[in-house]
């Protein structure tokens, strides 16, 4: 079909970056482009247009940017494709090499990764300088999702073996023709046999039955006996049952056994009953002596075996392509986990060129990516923001789930400096799409660090921690609904000045319920504790410190739970440090 158009204008202002995200999701939102391909869009257009009003130059902040939304879809999915047009000095962003990506979070600089983020975000990029003007687009292709295909239900063997196997032994029965001649067609080792000879040749033979769970053969013991399973299902496990490197089912009418009866070896994989089962046991000498000389059973075991060998190698090529498949996710997340650092402002300390406050930030996360976040930037020369939050869970959605909240945030923050209505804002924004049931608690706030003002809003988050020379004590915090649990909530604001010298710790649950071996969490006031014996330190020693307390405490290298921290302290304007 032909692409649906949707254009828009804004001036090259960061406060119109936000009518700019809301713009892209009303109109993808029109063309019911799934949600996670405009989660992926939004990322890329907040990137580029604020790379474009931070660096485009005079030019392109006296000059509109022109936004265009192009949207295609068929039966097999769809494509959308963004332009972002701005008069700018000509820049191709396409022949710039990529900034390296940091290796660890301490390596971790903001600023520098904005093409970076598209490039990962967007499925193709495409740029042209017209008539003055720069064009930058991105797009992102998604496919339909099929329809539940319906599996055909199990097929159950019509055949049987006469009813005296029920009585635990074959006995023999001369009956040419009709019934019997159709009985061991469905067992593939005897399909071309004679039945009676069949009959003949099994007399006396055991049948066994066997209850869900009992084991028919085990791992490294000696076998003298060839198995045909008639009724049930048995399961292989190459390996230990507890943790096989792979496992393989046996349906009735197939063979078992039969390999290790071949060679004498010890047997190469443990055989349970995964269902009840009923089993003939032909012994090894029978076999070989009378059974394998039947007509067709000789070559019918060469198929079965051919059979066998060739969904064991299928079974290796899906284990190969299983493990190709982990380690390619596990270079995803190492990816995945440098984008999230890069998002993060690490550095130390977080504003080197003032004198009037002190900022430091720290996260380890549970596993390769986490959901707990911080932030801290000046929205003008003497209000700063900060918040900290922590993302239901951990992992992959929680990290997804964490970008699409920092993100938010920063827009938000930019438009008003009421905390409250940021949460209110955000909350209702999260709670769109949101089919994960993802949710974050959060603590934000504005510090005028010149007055020491300090307006602050809580949703469900740990309250923080104030501390300077003399005492110690845990922030007051309005109560408030967790973020994206349920929309139309409410908030509200608190005040505080905090004095010259005094430091605000914010932190996550990671820190504070963190158990030892004994169950006993580290605990709000172990933090109190450490705090009035270190508040002195500079704030990325006492961050370290801390961390390294409860590493201590649970004696654990890596944590159970995301650990984050932000510290802000208020310096005397000559700089000079009062604490000491």
């Amino acid at each position: 079909m032909a692409p649906c158009l949707e254009e828009l204008s804004i001036s090259a202002d960061r406060a119109e970056v936000r009518r700019a995200s809301d713009w892209l999701e009303e109109a993808c939102q029109r063309y019911e482009v799934p949600q996670a391909t405009q989660e992926r869009l939004a990322l890329s257009l907040n990137e580029a247009l604020e790379n474009t009003i931070l660096y485009g130059g005079p030019s392109a902040r006296a000059s509109p940017i022109f936004l265009r939304l192009e949207v295609a879809t068929d039966g097999t999915g769809g494509e959308a494709g963004v332009t972002v047009s701005d008069g700018g000095f000509a820049f191709d962003p396409l022949s710039v090499t990529e900034k390296p990506l940091p290796k660890t979070l301490a390596e971790a600089e903001p600023g520098g990764l904005g093409l970076v983020m598209i490039r990962r975000f967007s499925d193709w990029l495409e740029y042209r300088h017209e008539a003055g003007r720069n064009h930058l687009t991105f797009g992102v292709h998604w496919k339909a999702l099929e329809s539940a295909v319906k599996l055909p239900a199990p097929t159950h063997f019509r055949r049987r073996l006469d009813r005296r196997l029920a009585d635990g032994a074959f006995t023999p029965e001369r009956r040419r023709g009709g019934r019997r001649e159709n009985e061991f067609r469905w067992i593939a080792l005897f399909r071309d046999a004679d039945a009676d000879e069949v009959v003949d040749a099994l007399a006396g033979s055991e049948v066994l039955t066997l209850s869900q769970g009992e084991a028919l053969l085990r791992l490294g013991a000696h076998n003298q006996n060839v198995f045909i399973l008639l009724s049930g299902k048995l399961t292989g496990y190459l390996g230990e049952v507890a943790n096989p490197v792979a496992t393989f089912e046996i349906s009735p009418g197939e063979c078992i056994g039969e390999l290790s009866a071949i060679d004498g070896k010890p047997i190469s994989a443990q055989v349970l009953a995964s269902t009840d089962a009923r089993v003939l046991r032909i012994g090894k000498e029978l076999f070989w002596k009378r059974i394998i000389k039947l007509h067709g059973v000789a070559e019918n075991l060469l198929t079965t075996l051919s059979e066998r060998m060739r969904r064991s190698n299928d079974d290796a090529l899906a284990l190969q392509r299983e493990r190709l498949e982990l380690e390619h996710l596990r270079k995803e997340l190492d990816v995945a986990r440098q984008l999230q650092a890069s998002m993060l402002p690490l550095q130390r300390p977080l504003f080197a060129g003032r004198t009037d406050i002190e900022a430091c930030g720290f996260m380890e996360p549970a596993s390769q990516v986490g959901g707990d976040l911080f932030d801290a930037f000046f929205v003008d020369p003497r209000t700063l923001f900060i918040c900290i939050g922590d993302v239901s869970g951990h992992g992959i959605a929680a990290a997804l789930f964490m970008v699409r909240v920092i993100g938010l945030l920063r827009i938000l923050a930019i438009e008003t400096l009421q905390p409250e209505k940021i949460l209110e804002t955000l909350n209702d924004r999260l709670c769109i799409g949101n089919d994960a049931n993802l949710f974050v608690t959060l603590f934000c706030g504005f510090l005028d660090v010149q007055s020491g003002r300090f307006v602050y809003s809580n949703a469900g988050h740990c309250p923080p921690m104030v501390y300077n020379a003399q005492e110690t004590t845990l922030l007051p915090v309005p109560k408030g609904m967790l973020v994206g649990a349920a929309s139309g909530r409410r908030y509200t604001a608190m005040e505080r000045v905090l004095g010259i010298a005094e430091t605000l710790l914010c932190y996550t649950d990671g820190m504070t319920e963190a158990e030892n071996p004994a169950g006993d969490q580290f605990s709000e006031q172990g933090c109190i504790e450490w705090l009035r014996r270190d508040a002195g330190s500079a704030l990325p020693t006492l961050l370290d410190s801390l961390y390294a307390q409860v590493a201590s405490h649970t004696g654990r290298a890596q944590p159970m739970d995301d650990c984050t921290m932000l510290a802000v302290r208020r310096l005397a304007p000559n700089g000079a440090d009062l604490l000491r």
